[in-house]
């Protein structure tokens, strides 16, 4: 029977599969003392996690912090879902500044999605950039907006004329219509800015995702560099809404890490029925067997298919995809305590073919991908 706890106890069952733990699990190997935020046994949000990840992220650089939680109070929930109806299943990567943490957070959401039966048709994307480029879209914007003043309903035109990104936000035909003729945040992304969203695009492509742009996605007061949303074929009765983005200058001010790069994503869902317990009991559901590292670009998008391999096989893995040196994801294995250390380089993608390394005796051998289902049988 699909109802609030059961969905909670599906999503987290594929995130451990895709290498995500929960925030408390994390939350244990970062002292108190690297924490801007006080401990609390209150459920996790979206920022109570940033800060926890992102401060695990600074004590192990190049091994980027793959961490769900579930909240009945959600922070930065769409303006269009009723609060007292709405929890929060929400993903977090912390410590990649690559494309690939958007690609991972999708497909995950994606798997989410389609094994509760709640189909994704596409999913939309849109780019605000770094902090000079969305200083240029929205002085553009503010211009536009002052120059449509009566064209915006009445009942929201003060708050629109405050803040411009508003209209983007109203249900109102009138502030809808105006929105579609507003510019395009695309068109004043800086050069890092736009190359990292062509990154994003042209690794869904690859992985075969729908997608549209869509310029009136423009997220919260977080200012996300990109964003995302999965648009469904049909109603949910349990899924209201999906959407994420990159978070990088909203972290580093927030978290006071300099460094601080990370995506996150989250599930709306109808929380009617379940318990406040239920949202504090994010525990880990498989303890992992093998340690999935990928190295290179084209190895870490091809490592997707390895990951469905293993959630096919229901073998979970950690993985690491942010470092170039394998002697820092040895000794991550190696701490972890698995079984066996997965590797995908350049060549390994090209050919279709996986490194398998006993972490008893360090022996090790190459197989086909074709091969890989037979040999996690062994696993199980």
């Amino acid at each position: 029977m699909k109802s609030p706890s059961s969905f909670l106890r599906h999503a987290s069952d594929v995130a451990t599969f895709y290498g995500f733990r929960p925030v408390r699990e994390v939350e244990k190997e970062v002292p108190r003392s690297a924490v801007l935020l006080p401990r609390s046994r209150a459920p996790h949000t979206f920022m109570s996690a940033a800060h926890v990840c992102a401060a695990h992220a600074a004590l192990k650089p190049g091994e980027p912090v793959l961490a769900f939680y579930a909240t009945p109070a959600p922070e930065y929930a769409p303006y269009t879902l009723p609060p007292r109806e709405t929890a929060e299943f929400g993903l977090q990567v912390m410590g990649t500044g690559e494309s690939v943490g958007e690609i991972l957070l999708l497909k995950t959401l994606i798997m989410i999605a389609e094994e509760w039966g709640a189909k994704p048709r596409a999913v939309r994307f849109n780019a605000l950039g770094d902090r000079d480029s969305q200083q240029r879209f929205q002085r553009e914007l503010g211009i536009f907006v002052r120059k449509q003043v009566e064209r915006l309903d009445p009942a929201c035109r003060d708050d629109v004329l405050k803040n411009p990104l508003m209209i983007y936000h109203c249900r109102l035909e009138s502030c809808q219509r105006t929105a579609l003729e507003a510019p395009h945040p695309t068109h004043f992304l800086s050069e890092k800015s736009r190359d990292h969203f062509r990154s994003v695009l042209e690794h869904a492509e690859h992985l075969g995702l729908p997608y549209e742009l869509d310029d009136t996605l423009v997220g919260d007061e977080r200012g996300a560099h990109t964003l995302f949303a999965l648009d469904f074929t049909d109603g949910d009765s349990t899924v209201m809404a999906c959407v994420g983005g990159r978070y990088d200058e909203y972290l580093r001010r927030e978290t006071r890490q300099k460094e601080s790069t990370g995506v996150g994503a989250s599930i709306f869902f109808r929380k009617s029925g379940l318990k406040p317990g239920i949202y504090s009991a994010e525990r880990r559901t498989h303890k992992p067997k093998v340690y999935f590292a990928q190295l290179g670009l084209r190895a870490k998008i091809q490592g997707l298919a390895v990951i469905d391999m293993l959630r096919a096989a229901r073998v979970p893995a950690w993985q690491s995809f942010n470092t170039a040196h394998l002697s820092v994801q040895l000794a991550a294995a190696r701490e972890k305590g698995v079984s066996h250390l997965l590797i995908m380089g350049q060549r390994e993608a090209l050919d279709g073919t996986l490194i398998v390394r006993s972490m008893q005796n360090s022996s090790q051998t190459t197989i086909m991908l074709t091969e890989v289902p037979r040999f996690l049988k062994t696993l199980r």
